[in-house]
Parts: structure tokens; C-alpha cells; sequence
């Protein structure tokens, strides 16, 4: 009797419904934790398929979109975050997937898509916690095309929009740096290309290549000059392959001081680049933002610098 009660009380428990995709979550959890990003995507994807009407799956939509994230897969990861915007739009987790989505694109590479994503984020969540970080890399964008002007204008917005936020005084800072960025030192390529062209080897001097100069202005005088003398001695077998090679030698030369000319600038802008980067790794901001709830690990930020 003792063993039909105790068999029917275990089908009994056995028959209780047991709550949706507990066990299933714990192990894709256990996964994410783990960082073993790819496979936990895999598991968060089939609970979405398998429980489509569990309370928390707005959250386990964020998690695929992160894991693919933190695997690098950015790719994956855009669609993944546009998902869980497109069908849990009352998502506490919107706000954080639509700030995700322009990172994704950060790291791509597309900075216009970036740019883009960031201020259309910073439309929809002006007061957001994160709104000064969006705000602060649009600046720092700009910068990575030699925008100067405008990040300053930008970095000066972030300072007086949010004035109480950790960005405002760097931001502060910054946009005074940046405004000297019109005022680097530059040389025209047009210019240096036109000045080889008259005197060879003067536009690699305009630029700084002094040696480069001399050396393409000696070039083709002597090339140029024996090719002259080998045809007043009507040695034309010999003069023509010399004026040949003194024309390549002319043409480089105009080409050189063009490229000695863009070097220029590079290396002044790189320079100054690198002075804005040592300013804001000093700030000790970049990549601080609040850290989201239930202890998602999540890029929140990555950087070229």
C-alpha cells in the first residue's frame, strides 16, 4: 500500500508543469557565462522557438544578439538587436539594442552607418544614461575623418547638454584642442606637383624631403644634360634611352612631390590625432558606461586607438 502511495505521489509530481525552459535557460546561461558565445546563441535562439511566450523573452532575445556580439560576429549581431526592436518594442532592452546596434557598426568599420545609428539613438533617448558616451563618440568619429571643426562643435554640444555627466569636462577640454586642428600644418599637393614640374625636385623640398629633392633635381640635370651632349655628338643610340630615362626620372619626380605633399599632412594630422587619443585615454572615460542588469557581460564599447 506504502509503495502504491509513494508511486502515485512521484507521477503526480511528475505530471506538475514544470516552468518553461528553466533547465534549457540555466545551461544557456551557464554558456554565455562560460564565454562560449556562439553556442549560447544557439541555445538562446531555440528557447525563443521552443517557449515564444515566456515573460523574459525579450532578455533572451538581447542575449542572442549579444552573445553574437562578444563573438565578434558582428554581422549576426546587427539583425539579432534589430529583432528584439522590431518584435518586444516596449522592451526595457530597446534602448540598449538600438545603442548596440551603432557600435556593431563602429567596429565594422562603416562609421557613417555609425554616425548615423548614433544620432538616431540619441533622438529617440536624449536622457539616456548612455546618451553622453553616444554623444561623446560622435566627436571622436569625426575626428577619425579630420572633421576638426565639427568635433568641436560636437564635443562642446556634449559639455553643454550634459553638464553633469562625467563627459562634460573632458568634452570641455577636447573641443578647445580640436579647434588649432584648421591651423595644422599643410602643403598643397597641387602646389608641390607644379613646383617639380618647373624645377624638378623643388616640390619635395616645399614638402620637407630635402634629400629626396636634391637627389631627383641632380637626377634629371645629368640624365638630361647627357642626353643633350650625346646628341650634339649625333650618338643618338645613346642619347635617346639616356632622355628616356631622364623623362621617368622628370615624371617621378612630379609624382614623388605629390606623395611627399599628402605625407605631409598625414603625419601633422597623425600626430595630432594622437595627441587628441593620449587626451582622452587620460580622461579615463572611454568605454565607462552603466552596467546592464542581471549581469549580462556586454561589450559595451571598443576602440582603434
Amino acid at each position: 500500500m506504502k509503495t502504491f502511495f509513494f508511486v502515485s505521489i512521484l507521477i503526480f509530481l511528475c505530471a506538475l508543469p514544470i516552468p518553461a525552459s528553466a533547465q534549457a535557460s540555466d545551461f544557456a546561461d551557464s554558456l554565455f557565462q562560460e564565454r562560449d558565445y556562439l553556442n549560447a546563441a544557439h541555445e538562446y535562439k531555440r528557447l525563443l522557438i521552443l517557449y515564444p511566450d515566456l515573460s523574459r523573452n525579450d532578455f533572451i532575445a538581447f542575449r542572442v544578439a549579444a552573445s553574437y556580439q562578444n563573438a565578434g560576429q558582428l554581422e549576426k549581431a546587427i539583425p539579432a538587436y534589430q529583432f528584439l526592436i522590431d518584435t518586444y518594442p516596449n522592451s526595457s532592452l530597446v534602448e540598449r539594442s538600438t545603442n548596440n546596434i551603432a557600435q556593431c557598426h563602429i567596429l565594422l568599420g562603416d562609421r557613417e552607418r555609425g554616425i548615423t545609428a548614433l544620432e538616431n539613438f540619441l533622438s529617440k533617448y536624449q536622457r539616456s544614461d548612455l546618451a553622453p558616451l553616444a554623444h561623446f563618440t560622435i566627436g571622436m568619429l569625426q575626428i577619425d575623418k579630420h572633421e576638426w571643426t565639427e568635433a568641436s562643435r560636437i564635443w562642446n554640444d556634449v559639455s553643454s547638454t550634459y553638464p553633469d555627466s562625467p563627459f562634460a569636462e573632458a568634452s570641455a577640454r577636447l573641443a578647445r584642442i580640436v579647434k588649432s586642428g584648421d591651423r595644422l600644418p599643410r602643403r598643397s599637393p597641387t602646389v608641390a606637383g607644379v613646383l617639380s614640374a618647373l624645377v624638378p625636385g623643388s616640390g619635395q623640398v616645399y614638402s620637407g624631403k630635402t634629400v629626396d629633392g636634391l637627389y631627383a633635381f641632380m637626377s634629371v640635370a645629368v640624365l638630361g644634360g647627357a642626353s643633350v651632349y650625346y646628341n650634339r655628338k649625333e650618338r643618338y643610340e645613346v642619347a635617346v634611352p639616356v632622355a628616356v630615362l631622364a623623362v621617368f626620372f622628370y615624371g617621378n619626380s612630379v609624382y614623388q612631390s605629390i606623395q611627399a605633399a599628402e605625407t605631409f599632412n598625414l603625419q601633422h594630422h597623425g600626430r595630432f590625432r594622437t595627441r587628441i587619443q593620449q587626451e582622452i585615454r587620460d580622461s579615463g572615460l572611454f568605454g565607462t558606461g552603466p552596467t546592464l542588469k542581471d549581469n549580462v557581460k556586454l561589450v559595451l564599447w571598443q576602440t582603434k586607438f
